[in-house]
C-alpha cells in the first residue's frame, strides 16, 4: 500500500488495525479517490439575477455533482451583478467568482466594489494584446497598477491568461493559432516569451501578489519548475493541458513523468476546466469538456496527499472557499 507507483485509499491501511483487522483486505483494489473537485476556471454568461444564478447552478450540478464536482469559481465580466454573486457565495457553498475587467477600461472602484461582494480573484486575458488590439504595456496604466496593489494587499490571486499555444491541437478541439492568427495580421511581432516577460516584470514589483498562470502557462514541465523555483506566489491551473479523452490511456513513460511533476508540485497545481456555464445548462459536449479532466488527474495514479490538493485543498485554501459536504448521495457516489 505504499508503493508510490500503485497507490492505495490511506482508509486501506486503517483497515489492517482498525475493529482488530477484521475488514483487513476488503476492496484491496481501492485507489486514492478525490473527496470532490474545486473547478477553478469556468466561464459563467448571461447571470440576470439571484434567481437566474440559482438556475444556472441547479442545472450545472444536477449533471456534475454525481461526478464530485462541489465548487466552481466562475469568471465573469457582468460587473452590474456583484450584488448577486456576494448573495451566492454568503448562502451556496457551491460557488465562487472572480471579476473579469476589461483590460482597456480597469476600474479601481469596480475592483473595490467587488471586493465588497466576496469576490475571490481578478481575472486578466491577453488576447487583446495578441490580436494587436491592445499594446502590451497596457498594465503600466496607474488604474492597472493600483489594481495589482489592491489584489497583493487583499491577498486575491490573478487568474492570468498571460500566453497561448501555437500550433494546431486537435486532441482537445482547439484551432489553428488562436489569437495569434489575427495579431500577426494586425503586424504583431512580440512572442509568448516576450508576453511571460511583461508578467514576469510585474511578478517582481508585486513579490507577494499571487498569480495562477492559466493553462500551464502553455508551456512544459521543464519551464515550470524553473519558474516555481524562481517565484514563490506562482500558480497554474489544469485546464486544457492536463486532459484525457473518454477512450484514452496515459503511456507508462509520459504518466510516470507528469505523475512525477504534479507529486512534486502539487501545492502549485489546481484544477480547472475552462468550461463555459450558460443558463441553458450542460450538453453532452459540455459534460464530455468538463470529464476529461479529473480523469487526466485519476490517470496519473496520484498519492491521496496530492489528489486532495489538486482537486480542493489548493482551492480551498487560495480562495478561502466553505467546506463541500462529502456525504454519499443516493445508493453510491461516483
Amino acid at each position: 500500500m505504499s508503493d508510490p507507483t500503485r497507490p492505495h485509499s490511506p482508509h486501506l491501511a486503517k483497515r489492517i488495525t482498525i475493529d482488530n483487522g477484521f475488514s483487513g483486505g476488503w476492496m484491496p483494489h481501492f485507489v486514492p479517490s478525490e473527496e470532490y473537485w474545486v473547478d477553478t476556471h469556468t466561464h459563467l454568461y448571461d447571470v440576470t439575477g439571484a434567481e437566474s444564478l440559482k438556475n444556472i447552478l441547479d442545472k450545472w450540478f444536477y449533471e456534475l455533482d454525481a461526478f464530485r464536482l462541489g465548487t466552481i469559481v466562475a469568471l465573469s465580466t457582468q460587473d452590474d451583478q456583484f450584488g448577486v454573486f456576494k448573495e451566492a457565495v454568503d448562502n451556496d457553498p457551491r460557488f465562487a467568482w472572480m471579476y473579469w475587467p476589461d483590460i482597456d477600461t480597469p476600474s479601481v472602484a469596480r475592483v473595490r466594489e467587488a471586493l465588497k461582494c466576496n469576490v475571490c480573484g481578478i481575472k486578466l486575458h491577453n488576447s487583446p494584446i495578441m490580436k494587436g488590439l491592445t499594446p502590451r504595456s497596457v498594465y503600466d496604466n496607474p488604474e492597472w497598477q493600483e489594481i495589482f496593489s489592491i489584489a497583493e494587499e487583499a491577498g486575491i490571486p490573478l487568474l492570468w491568461h498571460i500566453t497561448q499555444r501555437n500550433g494546431y491541437s486537435p486532441y482537445h478541439g482547439g484551432g489553428e493559432n488562436p489569437f495569434w492568427a489575427d495579431g500577426y495580421k494586425a503586424g504583431v511581432n512580440f512572442t509568448n516569451e516576450d508576453l511571460l516577460s511583461d508578467a514576469i516584470k510585474w511578478m517582481r514589483v508585486y513579490p507577494k501578489l499571487k498569480i495562477i498562470g492559466a493553462h500551464q502557462l502553455y508551456t512544459g514541465p521543464e519551464r515550470l519548475v524553473r519558474l516555481f523555483e524562481e517565484y514563490e506566489n506562482l500558480y497554474i491551473d489544469s485546464s486544457c493541458g492536463m486532459f484525457l479523452r473518454w477512450a484514452d490511456q496515459l503511456m507508462e513513460e509520459d504518466r510516470l513523468y507528469l505523475r512525477d511533476f504534479v507529486e512534486t508540485w502539487s501545492d502549485r497545481i489546481m484544477f480547472g476546466t475552462d468550461s463555459l456555464i450558460r443558463p441553458e445548462g450542460p450538453d453532452r459536449i459540455d459534460l464530455q469538456g468538463f470529464l476529461c479532466h479529473p480523469r487526466f488527474m485519476l490517470a496519473l495514479r496520484l498519492s491521496d496527499r496530492t489528489l486532495q490538493d489538486v482537486a480542493w485543498r489548493n482551492a480551498k485554501k487560495m480562495f478561502n472557499l466553505k467546506t463541500v459536504s462529502t456525504a454519499r448521495k443516493k445508493s453510491v457516489r461516483p
